[in-house]
């Protein structure tokens, strides 16, 4: 059995009671600091936010007072400018905001940069795409080199998208990091659209999150422009990348000819066919319902109830479902018909 003396005992607290003292001394230390940060943050914020309006708002001139005197005051503009950037679209501020923010915001984000702690490095780069800091451009690729974090160079992918969208398309193509299909959408809603529809020139050549975020994207902005990206790629061998297709032109909703879909009438495989029955809802009725009765039809009921709905939202639709209860042989169909034709009439 170990036997300790009493004089080493007694070293032993004595040292531990020191480490617990400096402990302590550092936590106050530390809560001093973070308080005075927050009062020189808040008293900066209730003494600027007018004369920001006065400059943002009422265009009035830029007061020198306005330039932050330490990173208290830069978290205190960063409020103000994240609220008019959430709540105004408005060209000339946005405007003025990037041109504060390039002149005398810039040296702290370059600062942050090169910061130990991963979440200062992440909120200077958020705040460098945010308020759009192009003159930190170099310094981003320059950290780039560094070791940095897969959260870190998605982020530096989101800055290169807006401030050089060329190189956001080289960066993607040479990276060996592969992320998720809403993380890519967030990335992709950010770019012109000129640079936009060169993600469809070589589309094969796409990771699969980045062809369906690619496609996902376009129905999202639902541009006309892409109209034409999409219905190429109705002939794609994989089914998943069609039934997108689908829905982003559904979702831009300019059918110019119905030809390309008419082949996906008599598909193997139900979301088609489904997603058929919804796009002729942007086409004349006596050019589909041929096609949207033969839906009618279907053995998914999905489908079913999908053209019918098609069928009932045209001004003639009623009377086209009451005729075909008429004709069919159907009971299911039949069914669907009678059924869109009491939920139409009961919502008017």
């Amino acid at each position: 059995m170990i036997k300790l003396s009493i004089p080493f005992l007694l070293t032993v607290s004595g040292v531990l009671l020191t480490v617990l003292f400096l402990f302590t001394i550092y936590i106050l230390v530390q809560r001093k600091r973070e308080i005075r940060f927050a009062e020189v943050r808040d008293t900066f914020l209730q003494n600027s936010s007018q004369q920001w309006y006065n400059y943002l708002i009422n265009d009035e001139i830029f007061s020198i007072v306005l330039v932050p005197r330490g990173r208290a005051q830069v978290a205190a503009i960063e409020i103000i400018f994240s609220s008019y950037l959430k709540n105004i679209s408005n060209e000339i501020v946005e405007h003025k905001i990037k041109e504060f923010s390039n002149l005398y915001l810039k040296k702290f984000y370059e600062k942050d940069l090169s910061s130990k702690r991963w979440s200062i490095r992440m909120n200077a780069l958020y705040h460098i795409a945010d308020l759009q800091i192009e003159d930190l451009l170099e310094a981003c690729l320059q950290f780039e080199k560094t070791k940095i974090s897969e959260e870190e160079y998605f982020q530096l992918l989101k800055i290169y998208s807006l401030f050089q969208p060329e190189m956001f398309i080289e960066k993607i193509k040479e990276s060996n990091i592969h992320y998720s299909e809403s993380e890519y959408r967030r990335v992709f809603v950010l770019l012109e659209d000129d640079v936009f529809i060169r993600l469809f020139e070589d589309f094969n050549s796409w990771t699969t999150n980045i062809q369906f975020a690619a496609i996902d994207t376009a129905a999202v902005k639902r541009n006309i422009q892409y109209i034409d990206q999409l219905k190429q790629l109705l002939t794609h061998e994989v089914p998943e990348i069609q039934i997108r297709a689908l829905k982003g032109l559904y979702e831009i909703g300019v059918i110019d000819e119905i030809n390309p879909y008419v082949p996906f009438v008599t598909s193997d495989i139900w979301e088609i066919r489904l997603m058929v029955a919804k796009i002729f809802k942007h086409v004349p009725l006596n050019y589909t319902y041929a096609y949207l009765e033969q839906l009618l039809q279907d053995e998914n009921w999905w489908v079913r109830s999908q053209a019918a709905k098609t069928i009932a939202e045209n001004r003639d639709g009623i009377a086209k479902l009451q005729q075909f209860m008429e004709s069919s042989n159907d009971p299911y169909a039949i069914d669907m018909a009678r059924e869109t034709i009491v939920r139409k009439r009961g919502n008017k």
